[in-house]
């Protein structure tokens, strides 16, 4: 297969090998975990323990919430001790008792059997952005996926998770695979991964040749350049195909999945596992014992890092992900959540302070190393200006916020800093405007619940008179309902079908666009659209019903 080229990108300093030259191992189990309600894209999970109760790991613990949420279950076998809006503790009792769900086997299980185990076990992408994988599962149904890409690029200097995971895993990690295709319809499967992972790539290579799978699966490994990893970046290297702006890999028939998520995929079908635990990158010059852990969430930075030989007096930062798009995390208190691949111990001779910026010179690097083919320097000015109108014409939203640019800028300018207040900004006036939209479709969200209650109600006094009539034929007919157009009412139902489809996929292609926002109002729009479809339902029973009735009496 020919590797095509995406245009920019960069080589910065790769360490890796701190971390990836210790096996695998198991973290120490913590004596408690914090579980934060919201560790992915979407609504924050709702609460469904007290305090006070006892739990098994994988006990259910809070519920998605909405479309786009997930499940969330206990890592720890103890008590709950502590339940707010924002959190669920537990203290554990040492003796770790696990609660697994049937075990599945993907090939032979209906779909709709293994999207309820995704959904049922909690799954969120492990690579960052934590969408929910029930949801982006489903995609079939709005767009023609014909091949699935396994983003085994894993650009970002320090991580090695998905290294150390395709090295222990790899057959698991193509059995997930090979799930998910056939969930999304892919009949292609392609791997994409960088060339500095010789171990891992002998490990594919290897589990490919012993493996008999009903997609066709591809290994293509690519130079080491970042950001490979990105997923608009990894389908243009792999498969010469462009996302549009705007768009989605959908959008160009390919899904996008890293191996960590594959691995959970498959352990939650095949073992009955809920999302309880990941890999997790320990390294930085501030520890002693670098390497990749399995890691129960909730447990908290400092009890991790401690366990791997922090030294406090080195420590200057920690920065959770890679350095170039990772967050510097203000407290060791924070827990490890889905989304925590890494954890960069970081001293200050290692990730110095930035220097102080100059005034921009003009020379364009940035502009050379951008992915996405944007103008960084213009976008640099308009941000600045707070030209908002201009930033969107310029495509502001196509950023994925790689950080090249500001690693080349010869001025010391925090570009990204400056897109991502950009980005905000323009967030809030869209949500601002919104508002009054929102306040509209909660209105309608009330009608469409009073009109399903009312059709219920009158189902329900349908059902019962024609039990009724049953019993006693001669009182046919007195109290029976107006004869109802059975095809109109068929095809309402038909249309309120078709409306929590359109209002789903809208929600889902939003969520996964901009996976950290809030979709208050599209989640609104698709309940009053639910409420719309019980409502038609309800009064085709009715009909129905009363069809029957009316034919039995003569």
């Amino acid at each position: 297969m020919p590797a095509y080229e995406f245009p920019g990108g960069i080589y910065p300093p790769e360490r890796k090998a701190r971390s990836n030259q210790s096996p695998l191992q198991a973290a120490p189990l913590p004596s408690q975990v914090t579980l934060p309600l919201k560790q992915h894209a979407g609504n924050p999970a709702t609460p469904c323990v007290v305090v006070g109760e006892n739990v098994n790991v994988g006990s259910l613990i809070a519920q998605r919430n909405g479309m786009i949420s997930a499940h969330l279950h206990a890592s720890i076998s103890g008590t709950v001790t502590h339940v707010d809006d924002t959190a669920i503790t537990i203290e554990a009792d040492g003796l770790d008792r696990w609660e697994t769900l049937p075990p599945l086997d993907w090939r032979t299980a209906a779909p709709a059997a293994l999207l309820e185990r995704l959904e049922s076990s909690g799954l969120a992408g492990l690579g960052g952005a934590g969408f929910p994988t029930h949801i982006k599962a489903k995609v079939a149904e709005h767009n023609v996926i014909d091949t699935l890409v396994i983003n085994a690029a894993e650009c970002e200097p320090y991580i090695t998770a998905d290294d150390l995971t395709l090295r222990h895993y790899a057959a698991d990690v193509l059995e997930g695979a090979q799930l998910i295709a056939r969930l999304c319809g892919a009949q292609t499967i392609v791997i994409g991964i960088e060339d500095n992972k010789p171990e891992a790539i002998s490990a594919l290579t290897q589990a490919l040749s012993q493996m008999q799978h009903p997609a066709t699966i591809a290994l293509k490994v690519i130079e080491t350049r970042y950001p490979s990893g990105g997923e608009r970046q990894l389908i243009k290297k792999v498969l010469n195909r462009d996302v549009p702006s705007g768009g989605l890999p959908a959008d160009v028939g390919t899904l996008c999945h890293n191996p960590g998520t594959l691995l959970a995929a498959f352990h939650a079908v095949r073992d009955g596992k809920p999302l309880v635990e990941r890999i997790v990158t320990l390294t930085g010059d501030a520890i002693s014992r670098p390497g990749n852990v399995w890691v129960r969430l909730g447990t908290p930075v400092a009890s991790l890092l401690k366990g791997a030989g922090l030294d406090p007096h080195q420590l200057h930062q920690v920065i959770v992900g890679g350095p170039m798009m990772g967050t510097p995390l203000t407290t060791l208190d924070t827990p490890v959540t889905k989304t925590t691949n890494c954890l960069i111990a970081a001293t200050l001779a290692e990730l110095p302070p930035a220097p102080v910026e100059s005034p921009c010179i003009r020379c364009g690097a940035c502009e050379l190393v951008c992915p996405a083919q944007l103008l960084p320097q213009q976008l640099h000015w308009y941000a600045r200006a707070e030209s908002d109108s201009t930033l969107e014409t310029l495509n502001l939203f196509d950023c994925i916020e790689c950080g090249a640019c500001s690693f080349v800028c010869p001025s010391f300018i925090p570009l990204v800093e400056d897109y991502r207040s950009a980005k905000q900004r323009i967030r809030l006036k869209q949500i601002e405007s919104a508002k009054a939209e929102h306040a509209k479709h909660r209105f309608e969200f009330r009608q469409a619940r009073i009109a399903r209650e009312d059709a219920e109600k009158k189902a329900r006094r349908q059902a019962r008179l024609a039990h009724t009539q049953k019993s006693a034929p001669s009182s046919a007919g007195d109290d029976a309902a107006p004869e109802a157009d059975l095809r109109s009412l068929r095809i309402a139902q038909t249309a309120a079908k078709a409306a929590v489809k359109k209002a789903e996929k809208v929600l889902a292609r939003a969520a996964e666009q901009a996976p950290k926002q809030r979709f208050e109002d599209l989640e609104t729009q698709l309940a009053t659209a639910q409420e719309n479809l019980k409502a038609a339902e309800a009064r085709l029973a009715e009909a129905r019903a009363n069809a029957t009735q009316k034919d039995s009496t003569i």
